[in-house]
């Protein structure tokens, strides 16, 4: 049986949690019902449901670990040639916040992001997030995943998402997961879509290992169109 191992790196750090469908607390609930009411009725118990408590009790959530106010970012790729001052290019593209990425930068128009820059054991800091461009964000959790080869690290969004904030479907290699222990451990990327606040320990997207025969998965199509 595949196992996945998860280090907190950070004391501000949340490991992420397996959930669990509590079959016990929904079934007391209908037999409450059954029994000392007239007409309420549970008729059908999603608990009661293999398919539909298979997938809530799928893999591991993933929750904030900090409580913040979260705003779209409205941001703009640029370059900033040599000759040329950081602060004046800042200025052009009337955002004032201004984060190297590569050899590129990203101009933002919001700062929120750079109220949670964490102290690395080193005593430099590190920034939590970091903009990726088109709106998205890298968000750094504080702890680091280890799985075996050949299995793959898929993260999901919530069911139902959560209102405001995007996680990208993605997919990520034992090779890069275990390599991130050493660059400060498992980061998801997010969009917000709106203005939200997120409380810590709140859940925020979800964690599946991944077979590979998954993606290498074909289909054949029989019968007719």
């Amino acid at each position: 049986m595949a196992d996945i191992e998860f280090t907190p790196l950070y004391p501000w750090c949340l490991s992420p949690h397996k959930p669990r469908t509590d079959r016990k607390t929904a079934r007391a609930e209908r037999d409450l019902y059954r029994e000392h009411f007239r007409h309420a009725r549970i008729t059908r118990l999603p608990a009661d449901c293999p398919p539909w408590t298979l997938g809530q009790d799928l893999g591991w959530t993933v929750a904030s670990p900090i409580t913040l106010t979260m705003t779209p970012l409205e941001d703009v790729d640029i370059a900033v040639p040599d000759d040329e001052d950081l602060r004046t290019v800042s200025r052009r593209t009337g955002r004032g916040e201004m984060w190297k990425r590569g050899d590129d930068w990203i101009a933002t128009s919001h700062s929120w992001p750079r109220m949670f820059d964490y102290r690395t054991p080193t005593g430099q800091w590190e920034g939590m997030f970091l903009p990726n461009g088109g709106g998205t964000l890298e968000w750094r959790l504080g702890f680091a995943a280890r799985i075996p080869d050949p299995y793959f690290l898929m993260v999901l969004p919530l069911d139902p998402p959560l209102p405001g904030l995007q996680i990208p479907v993605g997919i990520i290699g034992a090779k890069t997961v275990n390599a991130m222990t050493d660059t400060g451990g498992i980061s998801i990327a997010i969009r917000p879509t709106h203005t939200l606040t997120l409380q810590r320990h709140q859940p925020i997207a979800r964690l599946v290992l991944l077979h590979p025969d998954s993606l290498r998965a074909t289909a054949t199509h029989t019968g007719a169109p």
